[in-house]
């Protein structure tokens, strides 16, 4: 398994690629060892953003932060943007209560929007599929690819970022079922939904001024 590390500074998000073929769909999932998505890192700036004030109080935004992160460019010298938009939620096996922590993240990476759900455990990497429930409606099969971080795992769900944001507009709850890529290690995370709306369209707006569209 090769690994990409980066030099010392912020935490780095790494996707975690075995050596070998997987499907070309998902080639450019490989763009996300540039950016800085761990679980700890996404945990550390939703806190900081709702004890800063980012959450209001009572507004029925749940735990839903948006956030337009800028970087000083490696190569031009000119300002990046990288809009993210985050909730907690939290998981468990199968079977046993959700108590841990779990971040459904939104990012728009340079011509890349991508939805990742956020783990604290390790994923055999490799081609997974999530259930998302949606209130009391009906499961539907979700496409994703499963890896590893430095501090845990990263399901990256293959449908089109905007897609899932449409699919959870408008509902109160999610419930999301997912494996690893071995098919092992079955997991429940649940996502409060509630304040999404307040945030879904500043965000595609971020998101088209980026270059993520």
């Amino acid at each position: 398994m090769n690994r990409k590390g980066g030099r010392a500074g912020p935490t780095r998000f790494v996707l975690c690629i075995d050596s070998g073929e997987y499907p070309a769909s998902l080639q450019r999932w490989r763009r996300m060892t540039r950016s800085r998505l761990t679980l700890p890192a996404a945990l550390s700036a939703v806190v900081l953003l709702m004890a800063c004030g980012g959450r209001e109080a009572g507004s029925g935004a749940g735990s839903w932060q948006f956030k337009v992160d800028t970087t000083r460019s490696e190569t031009g010298g000119g300002v990046r943007e990288t809009p993210w938009l985050r909730v907690i939620g939290q998981e468990g096996p199968e079977g046993v209560a959700e108590t841990k922590a779990v971040v459904l993240s939104f990012d728009c990476l340079p011509h890349n929007a991508i939805s990742t759900i956020m783990t604290d455990q390790a994923l055999r990497q490799g081609s997974a599929e999530a259930r998302l429930t949606l209130d009391a409606g009906k499961p539907r099969r979700i496409p994703g690819f499963a890896g590893t971080t430095p501090s845990g795992g990263q399901l990256v769900l293959t449908i089109p970022q905007d897609s899932m944001l449409a699919l959870l507009s408008r509902h109160q709850r999610a419930r999301i079922e997912y494996v690893d890529g071995a098919g092992s290690s079955r997991t429940i995370a649940e996502f409060p939904l509630a304040g999404l709306e307040k945030y879904r369209e500043p965000f595609r707006a971020a998101c088209g001024k980026a270059g993520a569209r």
